[in-house]
């Protein structure tokens, strides 16, 4: 525990909430502090779906006051990345125009993107693709597959509509509805979320820091429902809150519980349970899937369950500082951590590291399970290469694709606590290390694939992919 916590102590410390800017000398200082201008008109150009007033509510200025100029030019810049980063938009440009004497404009222009999707959905289900790849050989009855209905901004309020009909490994139906502005004051909104699924295969316990599965072609062996709201509040485009509240239901097979009888606890095959979590996010980032520049900070408090039949409280902690540097070059530091109370907490309460995105570089093919724990990732990138790629399509959105090269180093540490280490798990309670260099590539639509070479403290080491997208 001791190390643990030096562990994320050093990496906070590492992780200044604030980068410097660069400031102009006293004389310029003067005159943009001093020189107030009013804006006159804001003009909005590219929009067919969207709401006027869902931009005007990420601009950094209003029509009709008056600002010193020098905020002005800084708001330019806030206000494309505020757009940007409610990821409506393909493309969003900020301006101003006709300045006269102690006036101007402000021209906003941007490309909205497809709204509406129906695709198919074929993913396989391990935690990543080199774990499928080495581990399973590709078995194609480790995959899901489907139909998915994304649909984003659908009454021009950057609400989201999603539906899921899966097949495969998981069968599953799943809806999701979030309007983020549904009050007069564009600051309250809400959701639903229901969900049903079922496995015929199921990660009963972990063993020599891997995964085990028990499967039973014949019955359904583990089921889960899961229906919910939320309620969120964001006063402007860098904080939001949100308040989640739903009930969980899930059921095991007898078999899974007699194979570990710690699965749900005390050798119980079905728990139901309320589940109550608080987010605080805080994003000042140029681009949240891919950020270079600003700095991010999430706090999640969770409450499951209200007997001793469940009873878990957790905090959740992640932060992280991006530097721009000379030379198309930037550095990140980024860290996370978690602690479970009490410490005695069943199997499904303890997954940790290797799931989702919390795992180091390096240490894909292994998962440590805990109630305490964390890691600190930093990264030293370049970008090296940008290409626009013609698509030959006739639509001003779309006549060409975006791509960004970036090369990059890293290291990451961490380490995980817990209090009952059973099965070979070695690497529980013990400090763990990667690095490696890799190649980040960003395209349309928020998604950054990464190949990255790492290695290990173990002297392990291979080409690990990763795909990632922005989830909001």
């Amino acid at each position: 525990m001791r190390n643990f916590f030096l562990i994320i102590i050093f990496g906070f410390f590492q992780l200044p909430l604030e980068a410097q800017e660069y400031s102009p000398p006293a004389g310029d200082q003067d005159v943009l502090r001093l020189a107030q201008v009013t804006i006159r008109n804001i003009s909005i150009n590219g929009i067919k779906q969207t709401k006027p007033y869902i931009i005007n509510r990420e601009l950094a200025f209003r029509q009709g006051v008056s600002y010193p100029m020098r905020d002005i030019l800084t708001g330019l810049e806030t206000s494309r990345q505020n757009l940007i980063n409610t990821t409506l938009f393909v493309e969003a440009n900020v301006c101003f125009s006709n300045w006269n004497n102690d006036s101007l404009d402000i021209i906003v222009d941007v490309r909205e993107r497809w709204y509406y999707v129906l695709f198919p959905y074929l993913k396989p289900v391990d935690r990543n693709w080199n774990v499928w790849v080495k581990d399973y050989g590709l078995d194609p009855e480790r995959v899901n597959y489907g139909l998915k209905f994304h649909g984003k901004n659908i009454t021009g309020r950057n609400d989201k509509l999603n539906a899921w009909i899966i097949n495969g490994y998981t069968q599953r139906l799943a809806m999701n509805y979030y309007n983020p502005f549904s009050d007069n004051s564009l600051r309250r909104g809400w959701g639903l979320d229901i969900s049903y699924s079922r496995n015929r295969e199921i990660n009963y316990k972990t063993s020599g820091n891997r995964q085990q599965f028990y499967k039973d072609d014949l019955n359904f062996i583990r089921k889960q429902v899961y229906v919910g709201g939320v309620f969120s509040y964001r006063k402007g485009s860098i904080e939001r809150h949100y308040l989640k509240l739903g009930m969980q239901a899930e059921t095991i097979a007898d078999t899974v519980a007699a194979m570990n009888l710690n699965y749900l606890g005390a050798g119980k095959t079905k728990v139901v349970y309320p589940e109550l979590r608080y987010t605080y996010q805080y994003f000042n980032m140029n681009y949240l899937p891919y950020p270079t520049r600003g700095t991010s900070f999430e706090l999640e408090l969770m409450r499951r369950g209200v007997t001793s039949a469940v009873n878990l409280t957790q905090l959740q902690v992640k932060a992280a500082s991006y530097f721009e540097m000379p030379r198309k070059f930037y550095f990140s530091a980024a860290a996370e951590m978690h602690i479970r109370l009490p410490f005695d907490q069943p199997f499904f309460n303890q997954l940790m590291l290797g799931y989702y995105d919390s795992y180091l570089r390096g240490l894909e093919y292994y998962v440590v399970d805990g109630v305490a724990g964390g890691f600190v990732r930093n990264t030293l990138g370049k970008e090296i290469f940008k290409y626009r790629f013609k698509t030959g399509l006739k639509s001003k959105t779309y006549a060409s694709i975006p791509f960004r090269f970036y090369l990059k180093a890293y290291g990451d540490m961490g380490y995980v606590y817990n209090k009952r280490v059973e099965g070979g798990n070695t690497l529980n309670n013990t400090f763990l290390y990667t690095g490696g260099i890799g190649l980040d590539v960003i395209s349309i639509y928020d998604v950054v694939l990464r190949f990255e070479y790492s290695f290990n403290q173990f002297r392990e080491r291979g080409v690990f992919v990763h795909k990632s997208d922005l989830k909001n």
